[in-house]
């Protein structure tokens, strides 16, 4: 069985050592030199240990030292951006100046893009001249409207109180009326009931006239008393219907009449004043606005105003064009020279120069090593840069073999305008740590299916001994049980060892 072979575990690739005792630095041609010569020694002692058996395996070994481990995970990833923006345009309108195309390194405060300025203004001008249409034509309808309410107003105030009026004038013709008749039907049936009893009365007295007898010795005397009774009744009766005629054109009957003619008169022009204050109340109700109507105008006029202050933002906009908001490498630019874009077109995609990571796939086994915040060198181009592990994803992904790996970043704390985006860079991620552990040579290591086991010189003999294996650089591990210091671990043999066969230790320089 060959001892020595540096064991193949997926969690020890690509570590570095980190050793507080250091070997003291030769000269190559010392090396050289001093590599021959063991050479020789062990030829000339493998030659000997064939020529004597008993003296047993020849082998060199080591001795477990204390000292400091760095284990570092070493792979590869891609340089990008950890900021990118899609730019937008912010407003519409024609392209005059496009300054840049992809692959551009540009500075905060660049203008990337100019609007066509006379286009911009010709647009403000027409949301100017809207704005002012709008108004005047709020201001001509809310003028109109308010003398429709005026006249509604007076309608409706001249409406109440000529109901009133022609109630009280109404009630007053009726009084005055009324009154005319009382008096007319009164003096009326006085005269009529004088004028019937003095007919009566003469009726009579021409009856009895008739009936005197002429043959009466006072027949004359009584015909004559009779005749100036009938001529007085008559003379009553005269005076009756002369009274009758005088009652009935009367002062105090022409002023009933004249009064009542004025009050009809009034009454009429109320009610035809009446008429006109409906008319003006129909027609002043038809055009007066609503809560809806003035809502729905003021919100015209409104959206005017909004629409004039958009357009005036938008020129604003234009004027300062397409600024660049950091300093960044345009990654995409889809912006033509001359074309007329609207707002929202997607112009470019700019990516921060200044905020930078290299992102790559770990294997589980890295996973299991690999912390946020852990510190990493940057090697892009020949230039070295510090870096950090900033994120880890939480869902590994297949790779082409069907292999789970996770992506993680690595951000780079000190950029400059050396790096390119794109380029490959690569890692040296320092994870665990340890001080004043004890190391053992990695080739020492043996494995199989009972974990990790050292092959141990003890008087003359080889000892199997299992180990528990820490942290692990490219040369060194950490053993946290299973020897001590004063352990001979043997490195290496020119022929196999097994436990329980004798060797002739050759001790490593």
């Amino acid at each position: 069985m060959k001892i020595g072979l540096k064991r193949k575990k997926q969690e020890l690739e690509n570590t570095q050592l980190a050793e507080t005792v250091k070997k003291p630095k030769k000269k190559k041609k010392v090396r050289v030199i001093v590599c021959i010569i063991l050479v020789v020694i062990i030829v000339i002692m493998a030659v000997s240990c064939s020529m004597a058996p008993e003296a047993g395996a020849l082998v060199t070994t080591t001795v477990a030292t204390r000292g400091d481990l760095q284990e570092s995970i070493s792979t590869s990833g891609t340089v990008s951006s950890e900021h990118q923006e899609v730019i937008f345009a912010q407003v519409g309108g024609k392209l005059e100046a496009v300054n840049i195309s992809a692959g551009d390194d540009v500075k905060a405060g660049d203008i990337l893009i100019g609007y066509d300025m006379d286009e911009a203004e010709d647009r403000l001008k027409q949301a100017s001249l809207q704005q002012d249409k709008s108004e005047a034509s709020y201001q001509a309808i809310m003028a109109d409207n308010s003398k429709s309410q005026a006249k509604l107003s007076e309608a409706n105030t001249n409406l109440g109180v000529l109901e009133q009026q022609i109630t009280d004038w109404k009630a007053h013709l009726k009084n005055l009326e009324e009154e005319l008749s009382d008096y007319q039907r009164e003096t009326g049936n006085n005269l009529a009931a004088e004028s019937f009893h003095l007919t009566e009365e003469s009726t009579e007295l021409q009856d009895e006239i008739k009936s005197l007898d002429k043959t009466a010795p006072d027949y004359q005397t009584k015909l004559d008393e009779l005749q100036k009774e009938l001529s007085e009744v008559s003379e009553d009766i005269a005076y009756n219907q002369f009274l009758q005629q005088t009652y009935n054109s009367s002062d105090y009957v022409a002023e009933l009449q004249k009064e009542i003619s004025r009050v009809s008169e009034e009454l009429a022009g109320f009610e035809e004043y009446k008429a006109k204050m409906e008319s003006q109340k129909a027609s002043s109700e038809n055009v007066v606005m609503d809560s809806y109507d003035k809502e729905q105008y003021v919100a015209d006029k409104e959206l005017s105003v909004m629409s004039y202050k958009t357009a005036e933002e938008a020129y604003e906009i234009a004027k300062q064009g397409v600024v660049a908001g950091f300093d960044g490498i345009v990654m995409e630019c889809s912006a033509v020279q001359g074309a007329t874009i609207t707002e929202g077109m997607q112009l470019l995609t700019l990516a921060s120069s200044e905020e930078l990571k290299v992102t790559f796939s770990a294997s589980k086994h890295d996973v299991e090593k690999l912390e946020e915040g852990q510190k990493a060198k940057v090697t892009i181009s020949g230039n070295t840069y510090d870096g950090i592990v900033n994120k880890i994803d939480r869902m590994a992904t297949m790779n082409a073999s069907n292999t789970p790996m996770v992506g993680v970043e690595v951000h780079i704390t000190n950029p400059d305008n050396k790096i390119i985006l794109g380029m490959e860079a690569r890692l040296e991620i320092y994870t665990n740590k340890v001080e004043n552990a004890l190391l053992i040579p990695v080739e020492a290591i043996n494995a199989d299916k009972d974990g990790d086991f050292l092959y141990i010189a003890e008087n003359g003999m080889v000892v199997r001994k299992p180990i528990v294996c820490g942290i692990s650089s490219d040369t060194h591990t950490e053993v946290i049980e299973g020897i001590t210091e004063q352990d001979e671990i043997i490195v290496s043999s020119l022929t196999g060892v097994e436990e329980g066969m004798p060797v002739t230790i050759m001790p490593e320089e």
